[in-house]
């Protein structure tokens, strides 16, 4: 197995691509599944693979695969071959394990063993900010199955190897992306009375967007508001007519959606009359929180017997997983732990020093392959 795994990870780690552009990558998963005779569907550079059981009802796991648009400083033997790209979030571990849980199943029916139930493995492109999991589900090939359940893991740097952490309920946050532009008129930097400063007017926008945390939202919300890209000017002398700026809110609480964007409005409106400027904002709420299925974490906690299991930890990100549960699949998102301080590897998630020892996958694995006893496929 941790051969297997070796192959898998170390070559997808060197060959990142980001969301909805991973040729290379989806190349390479086909390349395995047309070795292991497994029939799969493409839905662009995603990959769904099907190995029939006795039963149509069907169970399925699910990988992501594109990586981000980081420039890669960690030590990893196989890191990164193209510049400004780099599996920070753990996506070429993901693929690895359920290309080699694949491999584990087809050893299985080689040695006769039979599938009870139908399997469905997704390497869904354009995790990372593209919502790739919205074609997968829209697809009819996907459509056609009869999705008993959907299973996904996530490498979690925050616990140890060998550790797991699955909770019932939500394990991620709904998120809002913001694109904001902010409208002043530039002049000359030594005549500032002569324009309408953006950049000024633009961070104290910044801040009064902060406000709405700290004044309008319920101290027990869990509620998050980042403006992580500012853009404006091009030389030092000359004040910009215009900011760009890309920004995103996590809540767990999607009824207060409605009133954040009003909020945000308001404060748009008061600083457009206090400062002769013009605000566009685009808000659009994106991936639905996930929210794991009570039933699978039962089934979940069964299958990871005699480990030790963390039940109240969740990410503090979004993930598009949730896209499968939209309507009505029951799912289960279970984090795999990665830390080893020994070794080094206790960078978080994005970071482009994120690393992992592919020997943490074996657990991994190990888990979803004690899943086709507690889902009854063997």
């Amino acid at each position: 197995m941790l051969n297997n795994l070796n192959t898998h990870r170390n070559y997808l780690h060197s060959i990142p691509e980001i969301a909805l552009n991973e040729f290379k990558t989806a190349e390479y998963i086909r390349k395995i599944l047309d070795e292991e005779r497994v029939e799969y569907h493409n839905v662009g550079t995603s990959t769904i693979a099907f190995i029939p059981g006795e039963s149509d009802s069907c169970i399925a796991f699910r990988a992501d695969i594109d990586a981000l648009p980081l420039m890669e400083e960690s030590g990893n033997p196989f890191k990164s071959q193209t510049p400004g790209m780099m599996h920070a979030c753990g996506h070429d571990g993901h693929t690895a394990m359920l290309l080699t849980f694949i491999q584990e199943v087809k050893k299985l029916i080689s040695h006769g063993t039979t599938l009870n139930k139908s399997l469905l493995f997704i390497f869904q492109a354009g995790e990372e900010g593209a919502g790739g999991a919205r074609f997968i589900v829209a697809d009819e090939f996907y459509k056609s199955k009869h999705i008993e359940a959907i299973f996904a893991l996530h490498v979690y740097p925050e616990i140890n190897v060998g550790e797991f952490a699955v909770k019932a309920g939500f394990v991620s946050l709904q998120n809002i992306n913001l694109d904001i532009t902010l409208t002043g008129k530039g002049c000359h930097g030594a005549q500032p009375h002569k324009g309408v400063d953006s950049i000024l007017i633009g961070a104290k926008l910044v801040e009064a967007y902060q406000s709405i945390k700290s004044r309008n939202i319920p101290s027990y919300e869990h509620f998050l508001l980042t403006i992580g890209a500012f853009h404006a000017g091009t030389v030092r002398n000359i004040i910009p007519g215009s900011v760009n700026m890309l920004g995103t809110i996590r809540l767990e609480n999607i009824s207060l959606i409605p009133f954040i964007q009003e909020r945000m409005e308001h404060i748009n409106s008061g600083f457009e009359m206090a400062f002769d400027v013009k605000i566009d904002m685009l808000f659009q709420p994106f991936y639905p929180p996930v929210v794991n299925d009570n039933a699978l974490f039962e089934k979940a906690l069964k299958a990871l017997k005699g480990r030790k299991v963390f039940t109240d930890i969740a990410l503090s990100g979004s993930e598009d997983f949730s896209f499968y549960s939209q309507n009505g699949t029951p799912g289960l998102l279970v984090l795999v732990g990665t830390r080893d301080e020994e070794k080094g590897h206790v960078c978080a998630l994005h970071n482009n020093r994120f690393d992992f020892d592919n020997e943490a996958l074996v657990h991994g694995v190990e888990f979803f392959k004690n899943l086709l006893k507690e889902t009854e496929i063997i």
